[in-house]
């Protein structure tokens, strides 16, 4: 693909991304918290003691994001979506470049299966069309794994470097690759040597800050990563179920290319790689497993151009069972996506109610007592974001809080907890589903600033 055409590819996803914000337009958890890092880094204030797990990438770019504001998230929103639009078109790039000298309707059938591929990605967790819909990192990965692969089929050594280093910083799992690729290229690119070097010392580097600054004592960003409970089975599992049942095989009819052979080879050392880190005490969600997956699909499109070209009777064999099972799963899967948009959609209008009460309320009423609290998780990055507080600040409870003037209850609270905040604290304000007491700051808390009185909000995310 002409630099031409890609950059008008580019702004075509660019411009579908900005159209999306009509469907929905809230991040999710770990985006809110990204951008109360930014936010943070921009001002030399970088509390990382709460939070999810730290990934450097996601925080170096929303830091001049967060300088626009209110905008910010929506920006965050749009740069992911359209990332994930170029995926679908590096994506179609790569099986085409793949299976050149093939015929030209078998080609455009392989490049249209990769991009099925990347679009029907499974992810039971949390659903991919949603990872995409609220600004999660891995649709970012994927278009930035596939960019490096694309860069490297091209010959481009540095760019696939410099892809490959944003990559790494956004999922450590691909570092371990990516210094393969700086080895090989330091002989046969000797141009790349000073850019492989600046990657093997800043991509560690910017990983291991927050556990060498933190000095408050608090979990570090590691700690919270590692959860000692992940099954690198089930991790292995969400690797063959990502993709469409099908690529797998259709993928090997591809592998007669050296240069599928070596696209292969990293998928299968992502999936290693996720698994050896689930082993180790680090979560092995579905989503990890999602660039491999992405790779997979891609050599499935270069496949299925050579077997449409040419098959081969031990590859179709393999195919067949394949095809049932991804026909059978297919309707579920595409019927997701639409499902996916729609409750995004659902939370974007709920956590614009929310929005609403707590402006109303006001900033200093909710903080009068110090932090906020919450029973509610899924709520305490975007409250840190509006109330422009450290996450620290937003805490959560299973019970009405006893050292904070402030508490967020959801519908999914238990009914005894509903009672005794209704029992207990008085609603001074209401908007849709979501409720606003007031609650006695404790006698103790000589930091808190305001009056004797705080309030809290009540309402749900799901």
């Amino acid at each position: 693909m002409t630099i031409r055409r890609l950059l008008c590819a580019a702004l075509a996803c660019l411009a579908l991304a900005v159209l999306s914000l009509l469907l929905a337009d809230e991040p999710v958890y770990d985006a809110w918290s990204w951008l109360v890092w930014g936010r943070e880094l921009t001002h030399l204030e970088l509390d990382t003691t709460s939070g999810p797990a730290w990934k450097p990438l996601p925080v170096l770019l929303t830091a001049p994001l967060s300088l626009a504001g209110d905008a910010a998230p929506h920006l965050w929103l749009v740069f992911v979506r359209a990332s994930w639009a170029v995926a679908l078109v590096l994506a179609a790039q790569i099986s085409l470049t793949l299976s050149a000298g093939r015929p030209r309707a078998a080609r455009f059938a392989g490049a249209a299966f990769a991009v099925a591929g990347i679009v029907l990605l499974r992810d039971d967790v949390t659903h991919w069309s949603r990872q995409v819909a609220g600004g999660v990192a891995e649709p970012l990965l994927v278009a930035l794994v596939l960019g490096a692969a694309a860069a490297g089929l091209a010959g481009r050594a540095r760019s696939a470097l410099a892809l490959g280093a944003l990559a790494a910083l956004a999922r450590p799992e691909v570092f371990a690759l990516l210094a393969l690729y700086a080895l090989w290229a330091w002989r046969a690119a000797p141009r790349a040597r000073p850019l492989a070097v600046a990657v093997a010392l800043a991509v560690p580097a910017l990983w291991l800050a927050p556990e060498l600054l933190l000095a408050d004592g608090g979990a570090s960003p590691a700690q919270r990563a590692r959860t000692d409970t992940g099954d690198p089975l089930e991790a292995l599992g969400w690797a063959a179920l990502l993709p469409l049942a099908v690529a797998w095989p259709l993928a090997l009819a591809a592998l007669h290319d050296r240069r599928a052979q070596v696209l292969g080879a990293g998928a299968l050392g992502l999936v290693a790689i996720v698994a050896a880190m689930t082993v180790a005490g680090f979560a092995g969600l579905p989503r990890f497993m999602a660039p491999a997956a992405a790779l997979v699909g891609v050599l499935g499109g270069a496949g299925l151009a050579a077997l449409l070209a040419r098959p081969r009777a031990w590859i179709v064999a393999l195919a067949v069972p394949a095809l049932a099972v991804t026909a059978i799963g297919l309707p579920g899967r595409v019927g997701q996506v639409p499902h996916a948009w729609r409750s995004a959609a659902r939370i974007s209008d709920s956590h614009d109610r929310l929005r609403d009460v707590v402006a109303a309320v006001g900033r200093e009423r909710l903080l009068a007592c110090g932090r906020l609290a919450t029973s509610d998780v899924l709520v305490r990055t975007a409250l840190a974001w509006k109330l422009g507080v450290p996450l620290s600040e937003v805490v959560s409870f299973g019970t009405r809080p006893r050292l904070s003037g402030a508490f967020v209850v959801g519908l999914q609270a238990s009914p005894g907890l509903r009672r005794d905040v209704r029992a207990g604290a008085t609603r001074v304000a209401a908007g849709g589903e979501w409720s606003v007491y007031s609650i006695d700051c404790p006698a103790t808390a000589s930091s808190s600033p305001g009056p004797a009185r705080s309030v809290g909000v009540s309402g749900t995310t799901r």
